[in-house]
Order: C-alpha cells, then structure tokens, then sequence
C-alpha cells in the first residue's frame, strides 16, 4: 500500500470544479488526529474548504470517543473545515452533505451501492466502510465553524482471525482491487462542493434518507437510561431519527445521544 502525497492529492484535484474544496490542503503521513488539526486551523481563521489529510493517526477516534485504527497507507483519512450559514441545531446536515459525498464518490469508483447507518456510519452489503465525526464551535445562534474527520476504509484486507471481519469491510475487499486514494478524494471534494450549496433544503435531507435502510424497520437504540425498540419512522430536518415504541409513543433520537444496536 502506497503513501499519498502532497502532490497527489493537488494533481488529483487540479482542474476540477470543487469550490474552495481542497483550495488549501494540508498533508501529513502521520499525525495525532486529522480532526485536531483542523479545529487548530479552525479557530485560526481558515476558510471554508481547507483539508487535512493523513496516512496514519496515533489518536484517530470515532463518534463517542470511539477510537479508529487504520493500519498505514490504507485509508482515506481527512478533516474538512466548514463554515455553514445554518443553526446550531442544524449542525448534523454539514454530516450528512459529508457522508452524501463520500457515498456518491465510493459509488462513482466502484459500482457498489453505499448505504447509511443512521447517524453517521456508511455501510456496504451492511458491513461499515466509513465512519464520519463532527465537532463545531457555537457562538451566540451561529456555527462559527464545524470540522467534518472520515474515516474511509480503502485498501484494507482482514486477517480470517480479525475482530472486523463481519464488521466491516474496504473498497479493496468489495472490488478485488486497490483504488487510487488520491483521485477518491477528488472526487468527494466535488461532490461535497455540490451538496454544500443543499445545506439548507429539503433535497439533502430526502437523498439521505432513501440510504437509510433502516426506515421501516425494527431497531433497538441505546439512549441515556436504557434500551429503547420499535420502528424507525423518519429521519427530520435536522438529522434526527424518529422512533415509535411498541405503546405508539414516539421519539427523537439525536447523533449526540442515541447508538443504534441493530437493524
């Protein structure tokens, strides 16, 4: 598995319409975590679109203080810096514009449907591929910046003996063959640029949910106090998901509190 490169990754980009998407990147072959130092760039002023990226991070976590291990050279490691002109309590969508593009990149290079495990896992033939962590900073009523870190397996393959076997999956596992990492980041800048201009309407919220295999089904969620099952109804406007319990009584589910135990 090869390294990227700074090179690369601008040659990839070159000529492509991504907006200020990867305008200004940042590489580094081995760092503590993507996320870290773009929240640093974050609250230094960096614009909107600024990358990090990383072949390796010693401290690379997930959603809930999960770690993420990724051996070298093996994955699409990034953190995007966002600026979006939306609530606070819209923060989840700049998430869902993220994992839409990585989804739609994964598609474009493979072939391979990418669903979604609500809040923020993707999923191929319901084994997770990518994984997506968002921190923010709020002043008053506004995001003042949201940093966007995924995880994306690309050329992993498991030992038979691999806890992840079962778990998880690759591009490389799902095709039978490497992928060029440099030119997938490419492509998920330009379709981040596109789906960045939906942030505010209906149409992001609705392309989500139709990779949202869940919708429909039984589930059990774990949430402050306990288990909670019944059917998944609805994802709202704000990312949230909506379940009905076996009395009919509903609830809304927030990325901030609730895990999905099955689907």
């Amino acid at each position: 598995m090869e390294p990227l490169s700074l090179h690369q990754i601008k040659a990839a980009l070159a000529n492509l319409n991504a907006g200020p998407f990867g305008d200004v990147v940042y590489y580094y072959p081995q760092v503590r975590s993507t996320n870290d130092v773009a929240r640093d760039l974050a609250e230094r002023d960096a614009p909107e679109g600024t990358l990090v990226v990383a072949d390796m991070q010693m401290r690379g976590r997930g959603r809930l203080d999960r770690q993420w291990i990724a051996p070298p050279n093996s994955s699409l490691l990034i953190s995007i810096i966002l600026r979006p002109l939306l609530p606070p309590a819209h923060a989840h969508r700049v998430v869902i514009a993220c994992g839409l593009a990585l989804a739609e990149a994964c598609e474009a290079m493979t072939g391979i449907r990418v669903n979604v495990k609500w809040p923020n896992d993707l999923q191929i033939n319901q084994k997770k591929v990518a994984g997506i962590l968002a921190e923010s900073a709020i002043e008053g009523d506004r995001l003042t910046w949201v940093v966007v870190g995924a995880g994306l397996n690309v050329q992993q393959v498991f030992d038979p003996d691999d806890p992840l076997v079962g778990q998880a999956t690759s591009l490389r596992i799902e095709t039978g063959k490497e992928h060029d990492r440099a030119l997938l980041l490419a492509q998920v800048m330009v379709r981040l640029s596109d789906w960045h201009k939906h942030l505010d309407q209906r149409t992001l919220i609705a392309a989500w949910r139709t990779r949202c295999p869940m919708l429909g089904q039984r589930i059990q969620a774990e949430i402050p106090g306990g288990i909670l099952a019944g059917l998944a109804e609805d994802i709202d406007e704000a990312g949230a998901l909506w379940l009905r319990d076996g009395e009919g009584q509903r609830h809304r589910l927030t990325a901030g509190e609730a895990t999905i135990l099955n689907e």
